[in-house]
């Protein structure tokens, strides 16, 4: 299968599969490239300077069956001048809605055609190349466009701590070999541990790979660094290139570099180099101000749960007929949300976990 996360402008453009998308459209192609994108959101920049590159050769040349020596010769040309004079493809609006409406219909007459077309296309590409339909699943995307920090809570457990203006990209459940996240911006990761299941944050041509543990990337849009520190476990660090490139190779060991506790490292995105050292700023390691010191004397657990959820900005969701008496005492300092969550279920003997962003309290009622 093509690896399309380290595809150029140039490459994109001259990739068979995807001229057929702009130029051709079919039900095949749109929705291989929509799941695409909405498993590498990241890449939507690149591709949209293809789409403008490939439609502006076509646009200009009367002859639709141009040869693919040609096509290569013109859009090298294009990519060459553009590089010169450091512009960028960019796709004019009417052009983009006319070349998205003639891929709309097509998709849409192929749909009606076939009747139940799409049914059989999943149910033929589940049977036929399940690592394809694994690949693609639909990415949910949260920014956070609030002056204080959002927290996101992942399918496995896991949760992410949202700068104002970040935004994450992850799937609504991870595959089964590995959880994949794309970040733009800054967060803290505290990452439920999973030995035979890596955990792996894209943000800005780095990767960032751990097991389990928790940690900070800082990948702000326009800054020429990627900071990675590291709060507690073991992370590994990789230029994205490299680590796209090694991880196909079964016989080749990837080499990236491993940060532990106090450790950071920054990655100079000109140079494509990443500088290792100890944390110069501690409070990068705090995982979130929402981590202040909290106290609850004999009060109900309901109240405890409510709490959380409003300074979170989560819902926890409990029976409160079955909690109804239940009086928790403790005091939280700088524990994290799921320390907390497990002190509390630990107290009145119950369980929890994380469904669709949302955390559910399971209990039969206090333990006396």
């Amino acid at each position: 299968m093509i690896h399309y996360r380290n595809y150029t402008v140039e490459d994109f453009a001259t990739d068979e599969k995807f001229r057929q998308w702009i130029i051709e459209p079919s039900f095949e192609t749109e929705s291989f490239w929509k799941n695409w994108l909405e498993e590498n959101p990241d890449k939507q920049s690149v591709v949209d300077q293809a789409i403008a590159l490939l439609l502006s050769i076509h646009e200009n040349d009367e002859d639709d069956d141009l040869d693919e020596e040609l096509i290569a010769e013109h859009i090298s040309r294009l990519v060459i001048s553009a590089e010169e004079t450091k512009t960028r493809w960019s796709l004019p609006l009417i052009q983009y809605a006319n070349w998205r409406s003639r891929a709309i219909k097509v998709a849409a007459a192929i749909t009606l055609v076939s009747g139940l077309g799409w049914y059989y296309y999943k149910s033929h590409m589940t049977q036929g190349n399940a690592s394809y339909v694994e690949a693609n699943v639909a990415m949910i995307t949260k920014t956070n466009s609030f002056p204080k920090e959002m927290t996101v809570l992942l399918s496995d457990g896991s949760v992410a701590t949202l700068q104002p203006g970040s935004s994450l990209s992850f799937p609504k459940k991870f595959a089964s070999d590995l959880r994949k996240v794309f970040l733009k911006g800054e967060a803290f990761f505290d990452v439920a541990k999973n030995p035979t299941k890596p955990f792996l944050v894209f943000a800005n041509e780095t990767v960032t790979k751990v097991l389990g543990t928790s940690f900070r990337v800082k990948a702000v849009d326009g800054e020429n660094t990627v900071m990675v520190v590291v709060k507690t476990g073991k992370v590994s660090v990789y230029p994205e290139k490299e680590y796209e490139t090694l991880s196909n190779q079964e016989d080749r060991e990837i080499a990236g570099v491993v940060l532990r506790p106090n450790q950071q490292v920054v990655f100079n995105r000109k140079e494509n180099r990443l500088d290792k050292g100890l944390v110069e700023n501690p409070d990068l390691l705090s995982e979130s101000i929402l981590n202040q010191e909290l106290v609850f004397d004999d009060k109900p657990v309901a109240e405890v749960l409510n709490t959380l959820g409003s300074m979170y900005g989560i819902e926890i969701i409990f029976d409160k007929e079955t909690l109804t008496g239940c009086p928790i005492s403790t005091i939280f300092k700088e524990e994290n949300l799921k320390q907390r969550m497990n002190a509390i279920c630990q107290a009145i003997g119950a369980t929890y976990e994380v469904v669709d962003g949302q955390i559910i309290i399971n209990s039969k009622g206090c333990v006396r």
